[in-house]
Formats: C-alpha cells, sequence, structure tokens
C-alpha cells in the first residue's frame, strides 16, 4: 500500500518542516509529495532537516489547489485534530482509518496536513473525502507537522489491510453521483430554502467512505431518477378521479 500514498502538504510556511516530512516519508517507504497553494520555501532548510531524504522534495509536485492536488486519489484524508459542527460529520482515529483504506487496493490515497501554524482551514477541510485525527493530550493537543505525517504513516505501514482486490470509482463520478442524488431531493421538495449544498456534501462523504463500485453507482443513480419519478407519478394521482387504487363506488 505505502507506494500508493500520496503526502500532500498545503500551505507549508517552513522548510524545515517541510524537510523533516521528507526525512519521515522515506523511513516509512513513501516517495509521492505533493505541495499545494503558495508557499515559499529556503531550500537550504529543507535540504538540512531532510538528510538524505532530500530527493523526496526534488521530485515532489505542486499545484495551485489542494483540489488540483488530490483530483487523482480514489479518497483523500484530512489530517486535523479540530472537530466540530462546521468540520467534517465524522472524524477517524488512525486506526479506524485503515479499516476504511484495507479494501482499496488500487488508486492513490492522499494524506492531506494543513499548513503548520493554522492547520486546515474549513474549505480545505471540504475538499478532503474525509478527517482523520491523532488522539493527544488536552493538555498540548499540536503535533508537529513531521511528527503528525510519521504517526499516520508508521500505523498504515504496521497494520493488516488484507481484502480483494477493488478499485472504487473516481472522485468526479462520486461528485457526479452527488450532484444527482441532491438534485433529485430538491425536485420532490425535499429542502426548504437551504441545506442543499449541506447535504450533497453529506452525501458525498459517505459515498467516498463506502468504495462504491461502478455497478453500485448506477444502480443508485437508477434509484433517486425512480424516486423523482415516483412524485411526478404520485402528483398525478393525486387528482380527483386519478388513484386507480381508490375505492370504486
Amino acid at each position: 500500500m505505502m507506494n500508493r500514498i500520496q503526502v500532500v502538504l498545503v500551505r507549508p510556511g517552513d522548510g524545515a518542516n517541510v524537510g523533516a516530512v521528507c526525512r519521515a516519508m522515506k523511513t516509512m517507504g513513501v516517495t509521492q509529495l505533493a505541495i499545494a497553494g503558495p508557499c515559499s520555501l529556503d531550500i537550504g532548510r529543507v535540504r538540512t532537516l531532510a538528510v538524505h531524504a532530500f530527493d523526496i522534495f526534488e521530485s515532489s509536485r505542486s499545484f495551485k489547489t489542494l483540489e488540483d492536488a488530490v483530483e487523482g486519489s480514489v479518497l483523500s484524508a484530512g489530517i486535523t485534530r479540530r472537530r466540530g459542527r462546521f468540520r467534517k460529520y465524522t472524524s477517524f482515529t488512525p486506526e479506524q482509518f485503515i479499516r476504511q483504506v484495507g479494501p482499496v487496493r488500487k488508486g492513490t490515497i492522499s494524506l492531506v496536513f494543513g499548513n503548520e501554524e493554522h492547520g486546515l482551514t474549513y474549505k480545505e477541510l471540504k475538499s478532503c473525502d474525509t478527517a482523520v485525527h491523532i488522539p493527544s493530550s488536552d493538555l498540548f493537543p499540536s503535533l508537529n507537522l513531521s511528527h503528525a505525517v510519521q504517526v499516520i504513516l508508521y500505523i498504515l505501514r504496521t497494520s493488516r489491510t488484507d481484502g480483494s482486490l477493488f478499485t472504487p470509482v473516481s472522485r468526479m463520478e462520486l461528485e457526479d453521483l452527488s450532484n444527482h442524488v441532491a438534485g433529485r431531493l430538491e425536485d420532490i421538495g425535499f429542502f426548504t430554502l437551504t441545506g442543499k449544498q449541506d447535504m450533497k456534501q453529506f452525501f458525498r462523504e459517505i459515498f467516498a467512505r463506502s468504495h462504491l463500485s461502478s455497478t453500485e453507482v448506477e444502480r443508485l443513480h437508477k434509484v433517486f431518477t425512480k424516486i423523482e419519478r415516483l412524485k411526478v407519478h404520485r402528483t398525478g394521482l393525486d387528482k380527483p378521479g386519478n388513484d386507480p387504487y381508490s375505492e370504486k363506488k
């Protein structure tokens, strides 16, 4: 699995931290590093802390946005200690996250880490499929960036991920399915003035964690299309004299 892990650093501020991340990655056999968003790094500090892992930084890829960095991933996890109403509906411990990635035997899995000072913003976390937190003491809950990377990668490396060969659908297909579900719910009057976007995000996260196959996605599309058609059908039946199940007088 480790050759399919991509570490994504969002707006990193200190070259020393990035160098330490490279070192942590290489010790766990992970070589894919992506840097998302604007940043200005002191390459000398990267090199000093990376030591013999500087090649990880040299082969890293840069992206303008986090969305671009995780676009080709089958699953992306935002690593954040912050939890609450306006974050993710569910946040997993690293051990729980293993159960999510276990069945995924193909495709890139992105681990997303925020800026050292501020972490991941609400918008950045929203771009991830799920959230992962590392349980820590309330007295001092924040981990150094490279320490957080090391902890997550160590647990992934040492955990069993047995399972049948399985390739989940793409992020684009999941986005399309989420839009379809939210759209059909809107058509039948499920939403009032607000709530569609929040519900779409809710379904999007559930679908991403479920590792849906193409067949399952196709079936869900059909289910929600049928739900919309049932509403149209019932609307016609509600008119006087149109209900075939009513008692005939």
